[in-house]
């Protein structure tokens, strides 16, 4: 058994793996639940843990605890361990997370590919016939969004994030759901588009992330939805240093 561990600006996602198959999956947002699941999987035979994060701080607590309290082996992902082609100025600035999602949708599907990840941010990841990583968009993410909005309004109230019956909302709460989740449709459409015709390229789209299962009935454009491609992509980057040894 191996767990993949997701550390984002947010919560962590956590996935225990038969080979490739995930047997458990929870997200969490402090390291006490953390202790709580790993107790709930003590019966558990793990191997080996793989880190993804882009919070450098938690990675550190995250690997002590495992190594000191669990006696657990630790692999932390960085890109130079994903051997992907990433055709950008800074590679080592590209989120981990990102990564692990391009070397998963390489594997299990086809590029020309398009990945779109809605979390903290939300992220467009291109890649290229070849399998190259060769830029994307980083947008704010539709929570991120709604929270700013709500906070710095102060007759706004926090509401559902969910789609309302019609775009034109009939108060504050069907407004705000309005703007912020058919704006959210709106703009993966908008941006897709741009690449397609920046680029002169037809691409595979897919979409993960929190909110990915919500936004993808209301997207008309073809794609597939992978909730869980960060984390198989996080057993896939491990498996495939593994292979090299």
């Amino acid at each position: 058994m191996k767990l993949a561990i997701d550390i984002g600006n947010t919560t962590i996602s956590i996935g225990l793996f038969d080979h490739y198959d995930i047997i458990k999956k929870t997200h969490f947002l402090s390291i006490n639940e953390f202790y709580l699941f790993l107790d709930s999987i003590n019966n558990y035979n793990i191997e080996s843990v793989i880190i993804s994060s882009v919070v450098p701080e938690l990675t550190d607590a995250y690997q002590n605890l495992l190594v000191e309290s669990y006696q657990y082996p630790v692999f932390v992902i960085n890109y130079k361990t994903t051997d992907l082609l990433l055709h950008v100025s800074k590679p080592e600035t590209v989120g981990v997370d990102r990564l692990c999602n391009i070397f998963a949708v390489k594997k299990d599907y086809s590029v020309p590919s398009i990945i779109v990840d809605f979390g903290t941010a939300t992220t467009f990841d291109v890649i290229n016939s070849e399998g190259i990583f060769i830029g994307g968009a980083i947008a704010t993410g539709i929570e991120t969004s709604a929270k700013y909005l709500i906070n710095k309004a102060a007759l706004l109230s926090e509401t559902n994030l969910v789609f309302p019956d019609n775009v034109i909302g009939i108060d504050t709460t069907t407004n705000i759901q309005s703007g912020v989740m058919f704006g959210a449709v709106g703009q993966v459409e908008g941006m897709i588009q741009r690449i397609q015709e920046e680029t002169e390229i037809n691409y595979s789209i897919f979409l993960t992330g929190g909110f990915s299962k919500l936004i993808s009935p209301k997207l008309k454009l073809h794609h597939t939805v992978d909730i869980d491609l960060t984390l198989k992509g996080i057993i896939y980057i491990y498996e495939h240093n593994n292979y090299k040894k």
